[in-house]
């Protein structure tokens, strides 16, 4: 990797502020074409997305500061009471998501109470931080990259919020080295932090794709948890009965059957990832050769796995799996037909038409 070098300034909420790069400009890797290109299996649309390569601009990775910014909400960070929305800072989603709230949460948000901090701090979190699948496409990759330059950041008082899950401080814990007890804490529900010495780790993954490096720093964080295993697994991720009250409301009352289909006929092994540890999912999915399951958080996790892993994701509700895919070499495919929707937010799956397409995914 190039040294670590000054990048110029960047200008937010109406002042300057230093970036100092850490990774040079790259270009995301182009989109794969579907290994499942049949508009009986998928709409036309995203056929075409896939064929398209999305062609996204370089971009590089800079830290952003030292400076003063203000903690709030859902990962959101203010300077001068504007919402900071660089796209190296604030996901490209985020934004139409505030809109749909009633009346404006970022006024809503300044209206809590401010505690001052003036440690030096680094910022990493950022929106969801409840919920696993933005964990695993904005967090971890920042986390990654400061614990690849501890003489960048090693200095810096992790920023962390009270709203975190167990899990989550598990993980920084026990798998990412930092400190829980030499953090700087702050509730999100309750109070803003103002922070006068932040730094704000970027986003790796960003609007068109990953930048390279991310695939770096995920194979050392496999080397480190995976172990030896047969490369042959077939995976078939279940959400079963688990919600989430901060992640969109899903059921899929006939995902037993699909499972069922999947294991006597295709040789899958149904998991749930909530209910294995954090070594667990990575080796899981370090020695899969095939991974199936609905659109979410759980199917993040094919972040972990090999080039060459076939990936098979019922409905398309974003283009962060075929991102994912992209970045990690995997063959992806996606079943958008045979689906039904009986009721909001509850989809039923085809049981023939997912037969036929887990079929031919294995064996394109």
């Amino acid at each position: 990797m190039d040294p670590v070098e000054p990048s110029g300034l960047i200008s937010l909420g109406g002042a300057t502020t230093p970036r100092i790069r850490v990774a040079p400009p790259a270009r995301p890797p182009r989109l794969p074409p579907l290994a499942l290109a049949d508009p009986g299996f998928t709409d036309p649309h995203w056929i075409g997305f896939h064929d398209g390569g999305s062609d996204a601009a370089p971009f590089d990775l800079a830290a952003i500061g030292p400076l003063d910014a203000t903690l709030c909400g859902h990962g959101l960070i203010l300077r001068d009471g504007s919402l900071v929305d660089d796209p190296s800072i604030l996901p490209r989603y985020v934004q139409p998501t505030l809109a749909g709230f009633p009346g404006d949460p970022i006024v809503t948000e300044r209206a809590k109470p401010v505690r001052a901090e003036h440690r030096p701090a680094l910022v990493f979190h950022g929106w969801g931080v409840r919920v696993y699948g933005h964990f695993m496409i904005e967090m971890l990759p920042k986390l990654l990259l400061a614990v690849r330059l501890p003489s960048v950041f090693g200095h810096l008082a992790p920023v962390l919020d009270r709203q975190m899950p167990d899990w989550f401080i598990a993980i920084l814990r026990d798998h990412l080295g930092l400190d829980p007890d030499s953090a700087i804490w702050f509730d999100s529900a309750a109070e803003q932090l103002h922070l006068t010495r932040a730094t704000i780790l970027p986003l790796l993954a960003r609007d068109g794709g990953w930048h390279p490096m991310a695939n770096a720093l995920l194979e050392d964080l496999v080397r480190r948890h995976a172990v030896e295993t047969d490369p042959r697994t077939r995976l078939f991720v279940a959400r079963g009965d688990f919600t989430n009250p901060a992640a969109p409301l899903r059921h899929y009352p006939n995902e037993a059957d699909l499972a069922a289909i999947a294991a006597e006929e295709f040789g899958f092994e149904a998991i749930r990832p909530e209910t294995l540890s954090f070594p667990d999912q990575i080796r899981r999915f370090a020695a899969a050769s095939a991974i199936v399951g609905h659109a979410g958080s759980g199917m993040h996790n094919a972040l972990f796995a090999p080039a060459g892993t076939r990936v098979g994701m019922i409905r398309f509700t974003a283009p962060d799996q075929s991102y994912i895919a992209a970045l990690r070499g995997h063959r992806i495919a996606y079943l958008t037909e045979g689906i039904s929707e009986p009721a909001p937010a509850t989809f039923r799956v085809d049981p023939d038409m997912f037969r036929q397409f887990l079929a031919r995914l294995l064996e394109g």
